[in-house]
């Protein structure tokens, strides 16, 4: 039986949780106003939609997620799982003499699993597709937006965003309260254990919200889940853990999330962990975080006032200062807060008397400013004004920018001497 989600909206805001394993769906809910969380399975409560796809032996029908399972492991079918890893490195299979690309196979997962929205709410066409994923790779990302196309949803209905800032969006979407202070998360996936907190800068608007990241995947790894049965073990490693990130540190809540939380041998530290702050364990954190994002989004914002900060965004206004309009000003070339591997960003100068660049980097977060400097050696002597220079800025990663100035001369009369000066900055 379809449903609809109150107040006449046929408009869908979907959150997506996109990992190697397993997915998960969210939509936004206009009757209780925040993300529901899409059960596949009503009699086993079951919302956790393996991430693969299959195909049936006999009939060649293509399927997906617990049928792509179960058909793999019966024998009645082929099984191809790692779908985000296929993605990232480009690898093709071949199906019963066919070969398929890894953007095909995720399309086909991707369609799959948006036809159970579609059969859900027959009526409603999706509005924002925001998915979330642990880690930004960069094949992955364009991968992705690719599949996203060939779906019909452009970069105007379809982003993509990393685990942590669903993290940041799910965590200031809830009561005030509840993040009056730092907020810390637990993450305990089948790559081990991670400690994420959230902190908000209050001297600057907009507000600035950061994170600070710990790894503790060789302390607690998720093989230890079997070799610890009894679980006292774990609880011990997990309690001086939990017990030294939080030392010191003014934290009003306390998220655990992931697999390796399930059952209950976590729970008394959890609760330990309560004095003083609030304590939430769950499974859908990151896609109810990128269903608020989705919102976000569509144009309903509550959050305008705050600059969300992850690892994958730069944390540097960078600009050049010169004429502009008839007055000194500084032109921004990249502004703190966009993602490092979308920026590909360029602008054209005229030299006024000068022989080199300098590039300006100011911190969001510390209010630091510092200057780099790019000799034009070998520029050709021209009149004063009658140079063009190209800047040109991408990232390699989102520490290290590239950037590229380039010779164009000036029209017919001084023409480009095809010189290129490239150097690579720390931008971080």
């Amino acid at each position: 039986m379809s449903e609809q989600l109150g107040n006449d909206q046929r408009n869908l805001i979907v959150g997506f949780d996109l990992c190697d394993d397993f997915s998960q769906l969210s939509y936004f809910n206009y009757k209780t106003h925040e993300p529901e969380s899409f059960c596949v399975d009503l009699e086993e409560s079951r919302y956790l939609i393996p991430t693969a796809v299959g195909v049936k032996n006999y009939s060649k029908d293509w399927i997906f997620g617990e049928e792509a399972v179960s058909c793999g492991k019966l024998g009645t079918g082929v099984l191809i799982d790692g779908l985000l890893t296929k993605l990232k490195t480009g690898e093709n299979i071949k199906i019963f003499d066919a070969e398929f690309d890894s953007i095909s196979l995720m399309e086909k997962f991707l369609r799959k699993c948006l036809l159970l929205l579609k059969k859900k709410f027959p009526s409603n066409t999706i509005l924002k597709l925001v998915i979330t994923l642990k880690e930004l790779d960069e094949n992955v990302v364009n991968g992705l937006y690719q599949v996203l196309e060939n779906l019909g949803i452009g970069k105007d209905r379809g982003f993509i965003q990393s685990h942590s800032h669903s993290y940041q969006y799910f965590a200031l979407s809830q009561s005030k309260e509840l993040w009056m202070n730092d907020i810390g998360l637990f993450d305990f996936d089948e790559q081990g254990l991670t400690y994420s907190q959230i902190y908000i800068n209050h001297k600057v608007k907009p507000y600035v919200v950061g994170l600070k990241e710990e790894d503790f995947r060789e302390t607690l790894s998720y093989p230890m889940l079997e070799e610890y049965k009894n679980g006292e073990n774990l609880e011990y490693i997990f309690g001086n853990i939990a017990n030294s990130v939080l030392h010191k540190q003014i934290v009003s809540t306390i998220y655990a999330t992931g697999l390796g939380f399930d059952g209950n041998w976590a729970d008394n530290t959890l609760k330990e962990l309560c004095v003083g702050r609030r304590v939430f364990k769950g499974q859908n954190l990151y896609v109810k975080g990128a269903c608020y994002m989705a919102k976000e989004l569509a144009g309903d914002s509550k959050l305008s006032d705050y600059l969300f900060l992850s690892k994958e965004m730069i944390t540097n206004d960078i600009y050049i200062t010169g004429y502009y309009i008839g007055k000194i000003a500084d032109v921004v070339l990249v502004k703190a807060g966009e993602l490092w591997y979308e920026i590909n960003n360029n602008l054209d100068i005229i030299l006024d008397d000068e022989q080199e660049i300098t590039l300006k980097l100011k911190n969001i977060i510390s209010g630091e400013s510092k200057g780099y400097k790019i000799n034009l050696t070998g520029l050709p002597e021209r009149p004063n004004r009658t140079t063009r220079i190209g800047i040109y800025i991408k990232f390699k990663d989102y520490a290290n920018a590239v950037i590229t100035l380039r010779d164009k001369g000036f029209g017919d009369f001084y023409p480009a001497s095809g010189q290129v000066w490239s150097e690579e900055i720390v931008v971080q």
